[in-house]
C-alpha cells in the first residue's frame, strides 16, 4: 500500500495513487485537520455501505421476525459499534489501511493534526491493539457483531424481551464457538463481553467529539448518513 504520512503524501494519494476521486462537495485547500475529518467521515460511510450491515442483520435468525421499528432501532444504535469492532482488522499499532488496502495512513500523521482532529482516531487505535491481541477470526467476529446488533437495552425498543432472547441465543453460540475455536484461550468469552462495553464507550466518546467539532469548527459539516445515525442517539 501507498503510505500516507504527511500532507504531501495525502495529496498524492488523493490525486489517484490511492483514491480515484476527491471527496464530494469538499472545497480544495481546506485546513489539514478539517480535510482529514472529511476523509474519516467518508471512510466511515464507505464502511457502513460495504459492511452491508442490514443484509448481515437480516441473516441473523429471528431478526426479521422483530417489529420493523425495532429492526431500524437496533441497526441505528449498533452500526458504529459494529464498525469499530471491524476496524481493528484494518489496523495495527502503527496505522490503518484505507481504500480497500491501497493506502496506509500512519498513526503518527493522525496524531500530528491539531486538536480536536488529532483525537478522532487515537482511541480507535488503543482499542484495536487490545482487540487484535484476542486473535479472533472471521467466524468469531461474525457472532460477536451479531451479539452487538441484538442489544435489548437500546432506547425506544418496542419488544425488549424478544430482542434479549435472540441475543441470549447468539451469546450461547458465541461461547460454544470460542471453546471449540480457541481451546487454549481461557476467559475469551468474558473478555469479549467486556469489549462490548468498551465499544459502547468508544461510540459515545466518538459521537461527543463529532458534536464538539461541529460546534467549534465552522468549516466542518457532517455527512447526511452520519447525521441520521447520530440524530437523537446521545
Amino acid at each position: 500500500p501507498f503510505v500516507i504520512h504527511d500532507m504531501d503524501s495525502l495529496h498524492q494519494a488523493e490525486n489517484g495513487l490511492v483514491w480515484n476521486q476527491l471527496i464530494n462537495g469538499t472545497p480544495p485547500n481546506k485546513e489539514i485537520g478539517v480535510h482529514v475529518f472529511y476523509r474519516c467521515q467518508c471512510t466511515t460511510v464507505e464502511t457502513v455501505r460495504e459492511l452491508e450491515l442490514t443484509e448481515f442483520a437480516k441473516s441473523i435468525p429471528g431478526f426479521v421476525d422483530l417489529f420493523l421499528n425495532d429492526q431500524v432501532t437496533l441497526l441505528k444504535y449498533g452500526v458504529h459499534e459494529a464498525i469499530f469492532a471491524m476496524l481493528p482488522s484494518l489496523m495495527n499499532k502503527d496505522g490503518l489501511l484505507v481504500a480497500n488496502g491501497k493506502g496506509f495512513v500512519t498513526r503518527e500523521f493522525l496524531r500530528s493534526l491539531r486538536r480536536p482532529f488529532s483525537e478522532i482516531m487515537e482511541p480507535k487505535f488503543e482499542f484495536a491493539v487490545k482487540f487484535n491481541a484476542l486473535e479472533l477470526d472471521d467466524s468469531d467476529l461474525a457472532l460477536f457483531v451479531a451479539a452487538i446488533i441484538l442489544c435489548g437495552d437500546r432506547p425506544g425498543l418496542m419488544n425488549i424481551k424478544q430482542v434479549e432472547e435472540i441475543q441470549d441465543s447468539i451469546l450461547q453460540a458465541l461461547d460454544q464457538h470460542l471453546l471449540g475455536n480457541h481451546a487454549d484461550s481461557h476467559y475469551l468469552f468474558p473478555k469479549l463481553l467486556n469489549k462490548m462495553a468498551d465499544l459502547r464507550q468508544l461510540v459515545t466518546e466518538n459521537a461527543m467529539l463529532v458534536q464538539k467539532i461541529k460546534k467549534t469548527e465552522s468549516e466542518t459539516s457532517l455527512h447526511p448518513l452520519l447525521q441520521e445515525i447520530y440524530k437523537d442517539m446521545y
